[in-house]
């Protein structure tokens, strides 16, 4: 049995799971999809997504879980696994889109421990074109090809779109000590490298067409650097930023880093946050928030 497993949070998720259902009905496998709201309802302002999704336990073979608490993007995916029974599991997260025909086709004839699809940037680029999250993922698409991604497969690893097979999730599931946003992935492909599990990069992708504003995407990113500080030991080797940081300390520029914070900070933040944001810009504002943060635990 295929046991598909996607965490939702304030999204709707009917059309993607309509699109899995149906390929699995097509392929004539044996399959379970559940999908499980990690705490959405906790605002009731967004009550209209939950009860749209309720629409997709009328498919064949669909649960749909509604959970009042979040519990974040490691303890969901744990509790999805724990309510499957499945041999294999598929992982996509909820608010996605699905226009590979063959999606499941692939993942039944892909062989390997864990095997990643990957991801295709989608939307209307002049709908998008002042959106920073989708200018970040279109700038960052060819290193996430598949050629970049065999080349560092763990690495490269992201919990977006992936199957694993069930012994090796019950030996290595997601470390739950990471409650605050991302890194989760990032963990889990170094805890799967040092264990000798290998992970295959296939050319599978799933599709983004939907993007959080500025402002939230770059809170988001500095809650992701507040988790890449807390578990920096941990992460060393993963992360190209601790990278970058480590050769600014080398280059003796700590203290002109900080400086430029103190002085720029806010303002390069505040273009961040506007209708043309600059991929450069935002990669120094992390450097220099991640730097800064350092600093200020000290």
């Amino acid at each position: 049995m295929l046991s598909i497993l996607l965490p939702v949070y304030k999204c709707s998720c009917v059309a993607l799971v309509t699109e899995l259902q149906r390929q699995c009905m097509e392929c004539g496998i044996a399959y379970e999809i559940i999908v499980a709201d990690d705490g959405t309802m906790a605002d009731k302002t967004n009550q209209y997504i939950v009860e749209r999704n309720k629409g997709i336990v009328q498919l064949e073979g669909v649960r749909y879980i509604i959970r009042q608490e979040n519990v974040g993007r490691s303890a969901i995916r744990n509790f999805l696994f724990s309510q499957s029974k499945g041999d294999r599991i598929l992982f996509i997260d909820g608010d996605l889109s699905l226009d590979n025909p063959d999606f499941i086709r692939r993942y039944m004839q892909a062989e390997g421990d864990v095997v990643v699809g990957g991801i295709r940037i989608g939307g209307n680029p002049e709908q998008w074109k002042g959106n920073l999250r989708y200018k970040y993922e279109c700038a960052f698409e060819r290193k996430h090809s598949l050629s970049d991604r065999q080349k560092r497969p763990f690495q490269s690893f992201r919990t977006t779109n992936f199957i694993v097979k069930r012994a090796v999730f019950v030996q290595y599931p997601f470390d739950e000590k990471l409650t605050h946003y991302g890194y989760e992935d990032v963990l889990w492909g170094k805890t799967l490298e040092e264990n000798g599990v290998q992970i295959i990069h296939i050319n599978n992708p799933i599709t983004l067409t939907d993007y959080e504003n500025n402002t939230l995407f770059i809170d988001k990113t500095e809650e992701s650097l507040r988790t890449l500080y807390e578990y920096q030991m941990l992460l060393k080797g993963y992360s190209k930023l601790l990278e970058a940081r480590d050769r600014v300390v080398l280059s003796h520029l700590l203290k002109v880093v900080l400086i430029i914070n103190k002085l720029f900070g806010k303002k390069v933040k505040k273009l961040l946050q506007g209708n043309k944001p600059s991929i450069f810009l935002f990669n120094v504002y992390k450097l220099m928030y991640y730097i800064s943060l350092e600093q200020q635990t000290r």
